[in-house]
């Protein structure tokens, strides 16, 4: 069987490669080729015979091309391929990618080895499943770290204990290091949006409800330390999740919680 392909990018030599690349695998096909992202766009969004009603199996997707970006024409073509692999020279665009959660990222150039390794981390060239549960490509992100920014940093999920807010930067505290990074909590957030464990408690934080250490009133002290206050507004969501998480042994406790409204 072979998988369907579709490569584009403004700058032919890198059309020419990747359908070499493609033709030298065996069981891929490149079933077009763009220079133009809105005709691409275009093939995509109708019902062509080349198609037949079917979703494209790969699209190879170049960031920096006129009139429409990659990162601009990925949510308009996300739902036509089964996955979507951005091919670019400019590693700025890795963190955009994985925020957008693209399925590979290719930084140019890349020999045939290493596109048939990004190839085979695909988990299968099927259509993808909505499931509640977390594959192990979603449970770690990679981030670039302000102080070092030729680096991308590799932050798990799990290990994560808070997010903090300042400016346009964050902190993220992690069980093993505090990375500072460009980016918004807005932006975090909608990363964390589907991990029910993280909860925000005050306009500049984020934390992972795991590991709260302790609570007194408004304050909470967490696992690495770390002691924050729960802003009045972020106050009643953290407090259903205390209360339903408390054992209650007798009048001291219910006295405690009444005490943290």
């Amino acid at each position: 069987m072979n998988f369907n392909c579709i490569a584009i990018d403004d700058d032919l030599s890198s059309l020419e490669t990747l359908s070499d690349y493609v033709y030298s695998l065996g069981n891929y096909h490149m079933l077009k080729t763009f220079t133009d992202p809105v005709n691409a766009m275009n093939f995509l969004q109708q019902e062509t015979d080349e198609l037949e009603g079917r979703k494209v199996d790969i699209i190879f997707l170049d960031v920096e091309m006129p009139r429409m970006s990659g990162l601009e024409l990925f949510g308009l073509i996300r739902s036509k391929a089964h996955y979507i692999i951005f091919t670019t020279a400019h590693l700025q665009y890795a963190l955009d990618a994985f925020e957008i959660r693209a399925d590979a990222f290719l930084l140019k150039p890349f020999s045939i080895a290493k596109f048939a390794q990004t190839l085979n981390t695909l988990p299968s060239l099927q259509p993808k499943k909505n499931t509640q549960h977390h594959s192990r490509e979603e449970e770690f992100f990679f981030i670039k770290s302000k102080n070092e920014k030729s680096k991308l940093v590799k932050i798990r999920f799990d290990e994560i204990i808070a997010i903090e807010s300042i400016q346009n930067y964050i902190s993220i505290y992690t069980k093993t290091k505090t990375v500072v990074a460009l980016l918004t909590l807005t932006k975090i957030k909608e990363i964390l949006n589907k991990r029910e464990n993280f909860m925000q408690i005050h306009r500049s934080f984020i934390i992972s409800r795991d590991y709260i250490d302790e609570v007194e009133n408004s304050l909470i002290r967490m696992q690495n330390n770390l002691m924050l206050t729960v802003g009045e507004n972020y106050r009643l969501e953290l407090y259903d999740f205390i209360r339903d998480k408390t054992i209650k042994t007798g009048k001291s406790s219910l006295n405690f919680l009444n005490t943290i409204n």
